[in-house]
């Protein structure tokens, strides 16, 4: 049985993911979309964000690899996000998972993609150190506050409100 509040809210979500790619003058783009509606999707995200820490030392590479899944009880229960790059953060397991904090049904994929942007450039309002997923990259992050953000937002040029498709 399809469920029709998923599939209208999966076409919303794709006509919002692209007017995300637009406002974010191409630092974000979706390499792959699979179904239809899509359910599933590959983004690539360029922005500055740390690979890895050796001895308290970052590395930092300039593009990101994020799939992003919609399970069949979506809106009601979360996506799920996850790295296909290597990526270190305070809200991102070691085994790659982003901790999304809670969900909201009403949140939309373009302030999701907005959400996880600010993650990858260590936006500190993006930082909950209430709940954090990797604490030895938390420890290393408070210690480097002056580092951060780590990149130019993705949407300074636009207002967020402009991105909505409600």
């Amino acid at each position: 049985m399809i469920n029709r509040v998923r599939e209208r809210r999966l076409e919303s979500d794709f006509t919002a993911a692209q007017a995300v790619v637009l406002a974010s003058r191409q630092r974000i783009i979706i390499e792959e979309s699979f179904g239809s509606p899509p359910d599933s999707y590959h983004f690539l995200f360029r922005c500055r964000s740390v690979s890895k820490l050796v001895s308290d030392v970052a590395s930092y590479r300039e593009e990101h690899r994020v799939s992003i899944q919609f399970s069949s009880g979506y809106p009601a229960q979360p996506p799920f996000a996850t790295m296909m790059t290597p990526v270190v953060h305070p809200h991102i397991w070691p085994n790659g998972t982003l901790c999304l904090g809670s969900w909201k049904p009403g949140e939309k994929l373009d302030s999701l993609l907005q959400r996880i942007g600010s993650i990858l450039i260590y936006e500190p309002a993006a930082l909950n150190w209430r709940s954090v997923a990797d604490d030895a990259v938390a420890s290393w992050a408070k210690r480097n506050m002056d580092l951060f953000p780590l990149d130019q937002p993705f949407f300074s040029a636009v207002p967020f409100q402009m991105l909505s498709t409600r």
